[in-house]
């Protein structure tokens, strides 16, 4: 019992040498530690279920769910033991609200994450029920999608029907056509009368057509008119009369036909019989080439069935479960409140530790852990002065210094700046003495050649009166 207290106070947070000096301290922290680690193990095996899901690998499954517990205690631990005393009352102020609002939130949402997985292994038979109709609407789904070959497929299989139903037609017309000999004569020479007839009216209405194109033709010639007047009369009338022969012509096919039926009866019923099975051999050959391409269409579209089975089957991970879960929810309100009340018992669970350190009231423990922060923050206070003074002096020291050898530096310029001036001034009055010199020699130079040449004009001048 020592080591599981020991075990859970460190869960909790707690310094454990000090929290063994407090015993009222023992029972609190105890059931803070305990919540958290049994928090832990229910993440641990909601996580495992969740991989397994996922995964289908046992081991794999087993240690990433350890490893998932292992996360969510280290999470929780961090919560409650950052969260503090509050106030050391049972009453929880505003002010301890907002300290732990952050907290709060953390829990709330590791609440919901672990309550996830335990849900859906906790309705696991439904879900799978749900499960198992998605996988058909989404078998389903991928076939439909194949718009375009479903429609070949059923456009062929519709000409192969409509074919067959041709064939049978005709194959019923050629018995017809050997049972009733006569009638057949009969009722193939009155529906070749029947187009005689129609021919007739229309070649007397042609004919009607052309006299009169051709009076308005010789009226014009007659009459003068213009050229082009007369030319598009006579066109017109060529047109009509044109169409008149054609009809002409199939007038007399007509009659041909009709004497050639009343002469040689048997050579119809022979010819007919002949077109009649060269119409069924043709589509009979296109009724053979579509069943061919019914087949091939047939055999691709049920090896696609087959590989979207496939793939729907695999359609069984924990995203599968999770939208199984949310159609559950959606139609029945039983699973739907369930849900949710396991939720907010996760979510209770994770945020009661730290409701329940700013419930308690402070005791021993809590007054020996300000009281060693205080001196720890003290003394840390100190450290800091005293480096602050070293390091203060060590400026002053340095400034000194620095200071002591400016001033050296200064007087040393000085002397040098004294010589430099003195020597200077050496300099100037030797450059004086010896600017004077040379203007006094140019000077005396001047006046000897200005007297010398005064002498000479005079010399000159005396010459010229002479």
């Amino acid at each position: 019992m020592k080591n599981l207290n020991r075990f859970f106070w460190w869960c909790a947070g707690a310094n454990i040498d000090i929290l063994e000096d407090c015993p009222t301290d023992h029972s609190k922290y105890f059931g803070v530690g305990g919540t958290i680690v049994f928090t832990a193990l229910m993440a641990s095996f909601a996580g495992g279920y969740a991989f397994f899901t996922a995964f289908k690998d046992p081991w794999t499954s087993i240690f990433f769910g350890i490893f998932w517990g292992l996360l969510i205690f280290n999470l929780d631990r961090y919560i409650v033991s950052t969260i503090g005393k509050g106030d050391g009352t049972q009453k929880i102020t505003k002010e301890e609200w907002k300290i732990a609002t952050p907290r709060l939130l953390m829990a709330c949402l590791l609440g919901f994450v672990i309550a996830t997985p335990l849900e859906l292994k906790i309705f696991e038979t439904e879900i799978q029920t749900v499960v198992e109709r998605l996988k058909i609407e989404k078998a389903e789904d991928l076939k439909s999608r194949d718009i375009s070959f479903n429609t070949d497929l059923n456009e062929l299989k519709i000409r192969r029907t409509t074919l067959e139903s041709d064939v049978n037609e005709l194959t019923n017309n050629k018995k017809e056509l050997t049972d009733n000999a006569g009638e057949f004569y009969k009722t193939k020479i009155s529906e070749l009368k029947s187009q005689l007839n129609l021919k007739q009216s229309e070649l007397k209405s042609s004919q009607n057509n052309v006299n009169g194109l051709y009076s308005r033709y010789k009226s014009a010639k007659n009459d003068s008119l213009s050229s082009s007047i007369v030319n598009s009369r006579l066109s017109a009338y060529n047109s009509a009369k044109n169409s008149r022969d054609a009809i002409e012509n199939e007038r007399d096919t007509l009659q041909s036909k009709i004497q050639n039926l009343s002469d040689n009866q048997g050579t119809a019923i022979l010819a007919e019989g002949d077109k009649i099975d060269k119409q069924i051999a043709l589509k009979t050959q296109e009724i053979e080439l579509l069943i061919e391409q019914i087949d091939t269409k047939t055999t691709t579209k049920d090896k696609r069935n087959t590989n979207y089975n496939n793939k729907v089957e695999n359609y069984d991970g924990f995203a599968a479960h999770l939208e199984a879960m949310s159609i559950l929810t959606s139609e029945k309100s039983s699973i739907f409140w369930a849900k949710w009340l396991i939720t907010f018992l996760f979510i209770f669970i994770e945020v009661a530790p730290v409701l329940f350190k700013l419930m308690a009231e402070s005791g021993p423990y809590d007054d020996i852990m300000d009281r060693i922060k205080h001196e720890s923050s003290v003394r840390e206070q100190q450290r800091i002065s005293d480096i602050n003074d070293e390091i203060n002096t060590s400026i002053i020291i340095s400034s000194e210094k620095n200071k002591i050898r400016l001033e050296a530096e200064l007087k040393g310029n000085k002397s040098l700046l004294d010589k430099i001036a003195s020597a200077q001034a050496k300099i100037a009055e030797i450059a004086v003495e010896k600017w004077e010199e040379e203007e006094l020699e140019k000077i005396n130079q001047g006046v000897s050649h200005i007297i010398n040449s005064d002498q000479n004009n005079s010399k000159r001048r005396g010459y010229e009166e002479e």
